[in-house]
């Protein structure tokens, strides 16, 4: 695989329209250019760059420091990376929103330890002659964190306007990975008090258990250096390069054979597609648009689910999963539901305080019967899923594994997700200042349809639900109908234990075809 230098594009595309570019020694990147020449767009593609830039132009070489194989979740994701039509779906662009005095050099001095602290913040990725890719920690960079400030303009709405969109114009732009994939950061301030730190990292170097990791040391380093003090944080107990020179001392052949034949027989015969109605017609390949909507489920729905799951001796996830069956059974009419679910992985404590992408997906397989109980689904559905994750395989080695097993109808993917992220907090709290953490995916879709619940740190407070489709497939009013339909049949699922799956395979759900 040839991987393209998007640097190098970018570059060749600014001499060919006669844009030179400066790096100023404090940091700052300034051009000179004809009258039209820079677009919006083009604007927004160098501000998003900057960093990467700066380095080009003055010539800055970056020290390695760490250098291992690329984990095996490091290279599905460089092969996904490549593969899709837009990149930056694989962004994980994270808004935290400031209330307060906020102090921008102790909150830019905390980001820079952060960077420092952890590896998977400062790797690139390099492909060698035989096509294996490893990953390569480079010296932590100088940090530039200017803060852009929307004060001067004399409308509240057009403050709030304007942040949004340079908060929205960094989620949406791509990463090149063979450049050390640094947190992209913007700092925006639109009121006196009011602040929105953009965060965005690539999915490569965090899964959602790091994300958590990341923001609650954002929120102590900052408190530190807020107040003059030293942190506590104790140093990170392994780090990226670590994880992947793990993973290959646990290469065990007669492990992964022992794993692939169980994946075989838990999927034996499980459809390869399934017919879920569509509000718009399916086109004959997916553009990779899409959306999520996004919502909040009650503190009640959460001890519904919770109460059903510890009566059962089961999960949380299990009730979860199964309403998911049913729901999408309900449907489209079948019978037999294959989901997958992001899966966390770090079954080691060495890897609590690790930042990097050790998760996966598991394949969770979900049958409703009309005539057992709701709860005889949900412990099935559970065991299925224990089972699942005690025999994690890379997804392309399950599909393998299946054909190899003498199945004929393999599906290439699994367009339904459920991600339960119960791994991931985001409720962060820092003194003096209100905090509110949020999500700017770009209008992208990984799958056809990813259903998802976060339980929130004050189980009162319940859960965060959201939504991401695909806009080939759903529009927004369609697809908030759906997420809204799941959790009332995951409502109705806990409310009856003990009554058969049929009932709420037979209530009206409010399929939309086009």
């Amino acid at each position: 695989m040839t991987v393209p230098d998007h640097i190098d594009t970018l570059l060749a595309r600014l001499e060919a329209l006669d844009v030179r570019l400066l790096a100023t020694p404090g940091g700052a990147l300034r051009y000179d250019a004809p009258r039209h020449a820079l677009t919006d767009d083009l604007l927004a593609e160098l501000r998003s760059h900057k960093a990467e830039l700066i380095a080009r132009i003055s010539g800055v070489t970056h020290e390695v420091t760490d250098r291992a194989p690329a984990s095996d979740q490091q290279a599905r994701m460089i092969a996904g990376h490549y593969s899709v039509p837009h990149a930056e779906v694989w962004n994980i662009p994270t808004r935290i929103r400031f209330t307060g005095a906020l102090d921008p050099d102790a909150l830019r001095a905390a980001l820079a330890e952060l960077i420092g602290r952890h590896h998977g913040l400062r790797t690139r990725f390099v492909q060698q002659d035989d096509g294996a890719w490893w990953q390569e920690v480079v010296a932590p960079p100088p940090l530039d964190l200017p803060v852009e400030d929307l004060t001067h303009l004399p409308a509240a709405a057009e403050r709030r306007k304007h942040g949004e969109e340079l908060c929205h114009e960094a989620a949406a732009a791509s990463f090149d990975l063979t450049r050390p994939v640094l947190p992209r950061l913007r700092l925006i301030r639109t009121e006196e008090d009011e602040w929105a730190l953009m965060f965005v990292l690539h999915h490569i170097c965090v899964d959602g258990w790091s994300l958590s990791v990341l923001l609650a040391e954002i929120a102590e380093l900052y408190a530190a250096y807020a107040s003059g003090t030293a942190h506590t944080l104790p140093a990170p107990t392994s780090q990226s390069t670590d994880y992947a020179r793990w993973q290959r001392e646990q290469d065990d052949p007669a492990t992964e054979a022992r794993r692939a034949a169980h994946c075989a027989a838990y999927l034996d015969g499980v459809p390869a597609a399934l017919d879920v109605p569509t509000a718009l017609p399916r086109p004959e390949k997916l553009s990779g648009r899409g959306g999520t909507i996004r919502g909040l489920a009650s503190g009640e729905l959460r001890a519904a689910v919770e109460g059903f799951a510890a009566a059962r001796h089961t999960t949380p996830f299990a009730v979860a999963a199964a309403a998911l069956g049913v729901f999408l059974a309900r449907l489209s009419g079948e019978r037999d539901i294959l989901l997958a679910v992001p899966y966390a992985n770090r079954e080691a404590t060495a890897f609590e305080s690790l930042v990097a992408m050790t998760s996966t997906a598991i394949m969770v397989r979900v049958r409703p019967d009309p005539d057992e109980s709701c709860a005889a689904l949900v412990t099935r559905t559970g065991a299925g899923a224990m089972e699942a994750m005690a025999n994690v395989l890379p997804t392309a080695r399950i599909m393998q594994a299946m054909r190899e097993a003498g199945a004929t109808d393999v599906p290439d993917r699994v367009p339904y997700v459920l991600a339960f992220q119960n791994s991931v907090d985001t409720d962060i709290e820092i003194p003096h200042l209100g905090v509110e953490v949020d999500d700017l995916a770009p209008p992208l879709a990984r799958s056809e349809l990813c259903f998802g619940l976060a339980p929130r740190r004050d189980p009162a407070t319940g859960y965060r639900t959201f939504l991401e489709y695909s806009a080939d497939l759903w529009d927004a009013e369609a697809a908030e109908a759906l997420l809204t339909e799941y959790t009332t049949l995951l409502s109705e699922l806990c409310s009856r234990p003990e009554e058969p799956v049929g009932s709420l395979l037979q209530a009206n759900g409010k399929a939309r075809t086009a």
